[in-house]
């Protein structure tokens, strides 16, 4: 019974933050209907459809997107300092403290995974400009010129 208490809990604290489906089915274990009715239920519309298909590309192509990418890059690096912590919840928290920083930002939970995913495989790294210090991701865009998000200081690769 506990369990299932805790499963309902994270389904909805995902639900909250507009998860995809899928992804909460996948923490879960929940059944997708149940899903879709507590969807639709909390935010009065029904939950986006099919696969995540962003690629990083596709979340940097502005400056502003880079940005908001790499800041919540730097956020899930420290929510990984937390050791006793399931991966859903550094999400969780790194996505909180992301929009706590940027409440106006566009970047939604679902594409967060993309960035999760990019990092995990070592495809983009997460670094800090020389010259102001600020987080950076290298390999992120779609032109090869590594350059600083603030600064436009040139970045080592």
């Amino acid at each position: 019974m506990l369990d299932n208490y805790k499963q309902q809990t994270l389904a909805l604290e995902l639900i909250k933050r507009k998860a995809r489906i899928g992804t909460i089915h996948q923490e879960t274990a929940i059944s997708i209907k149940w899903l879709r009715k507590a969807y639709r239920q909390y935010h009065g519309f029904s939950a986006r459809s099919g696969d995540n298909k962003q690629s990083i590309h596709a979340l940097t192509r502005s400056n502003q997107q880079y940005k908001e990418a790499a800041a919540f890059a730097a956020c899930y690096r420290q929510a990984q300092f937390i050791i006793d912590q399931r991966s859903i919840y550094q999400v969780i928290n790194a996505f909180d403290a992301f929009k706590k920083m940027h409440p106006a930002s566009k970047l939604d939970f679902s594409e967060t995974s993309v960035i999760i995913e990019e990092l995990l495989a070592n495809t983009i790294e997460l670094t800090r400009c020389p010259v102001c210090n600020c987080w950076n991701l290298l390999r992120a865009r779609m032109n090869h010129i590594e350059r600083c998000g603030v600064c436009k200081a040139r970045l080592k690769k």
